[in-house]
């Protein structure tokens, strides 16, 4: 849920102008202090039971729609004791690349040969949780551009040994473009591992007005900021998508530091909304 980024004295005004403690609809919020829509609550809850059974997960969802930060609080949460969670954002697409990379993330030296790397790294993944007392698991995010071969290569992984031991937990999330990719004929057995398989949904309106007063309260803001007329306005232009709320939200409470305004109602959000380049159409 990335926020547009905002020039400090710019930050400045706003925060004085609302009397805010801290800028709301901002990317750098603590685990502890994120919002909770239901549709997290669940896919968290999954992701706890799937690592009980081990094995391959797999969670989509629209690009801004909240994957990443909802799998950084259930990264945070998990106890580290019992898992070493390596995860990876901006996956090589190529199969050498991505042996490249999990080999240096585990410690293992370079090798010319990529079934040489491979079997370092199969070998090393199977032995981690005896040797580390911790169970590895790999989260690949934004994978939606790893390449068919590269997908493969991530499910020959988990075959590891003849006595059906999990030793390893991989986790794979993207937008559609990774299910488009996981259509091809070729990932048929990389299909059929999948223990767990999560579309993250976007906020309907009742999640989008607790955002939004979740973040105002958070940052010390006037609890009527946004009057209801605006948040079903901002409801219906972001689609509930987190990272579109956040972009105009924001912008409308710079339109309203602007007009010199106290409050955001329905009227000023289909302003900003119609002067915005974006999501003028809507307006």
């Amino acid at each position: 849920m990335n926020t547009p980024t905002l020039p400090i004295a710019q930050k400045r005004r706003l925060q004085a102008h609302f009397g805010f403690t801290g800028l709301p609809f901002r990317k750098n919020v603590h685990a502890k202090d994120m919002f909770d829509s239901q549709s997290q609550r669940e896919l968290r809850h999954g992701l706890a039971l799937w690592l009980e059974i081990r094995g391959m997960g797999l969670v989509t969802g629209a690009s801004g729609v909240g994957k990443s930060i909802c799998l950084r609080r259930f990264v945070s949460e998990l106890p580290k004791e019992r898992y070493a969670v390596h995860r990876f954002g901006q996956i090589p697409t190529t199969p050498t690349g991505f042996l490249r990379a999990l080999g240096r993330r585990l410690g293992l030296r370079g090798r010319q040969h990529l079934a040489d790397q491979f079997e370092d790294i199969r070998e090393a993944l199977a032995r981690h949780e005896d040797e580390q007392g911790a169970h590895p698991v790999l989260v690949m995010d934004d994978a939606e551009g790893m390449r068919p071969a590269t997908l493969d290569l991530v499910r020959r992984l988990t075959a590891t040994a003849l006595d059906g031991e999990q030793h390893v937990s991989i986790l794979i999330v993207g937008t559609e473009r990774l299910m488009e990719t996981l259509r091809d004929p070729t990932l048929v057995p990389l299909r059929t591992r999948f223990g767990y398989a999560y579309q993250l949904r976007a906020f309907g309106m009742e999640d989008a007005r607790n955002y939004v007063q979740h973040h105002i309260h958070g940052s010390g803001g006037p609890e009527r900021l946004f009057t209801d007329g605006a948040v079903t306005a901002l409801f219906s232009a972001s689609q509930g998508i987190p990272r579109q709320l956040n972009q105009l939200a924001l912008q409308a409470m710079v339109d309203a530091v602007v007009r010199g305004a106290d409050t955001i109602d329905a009227n000023a959000m289909k302003r900003t909304l119609k002067a915005h380049p974006l999501y003028g159409h809507l307006g």
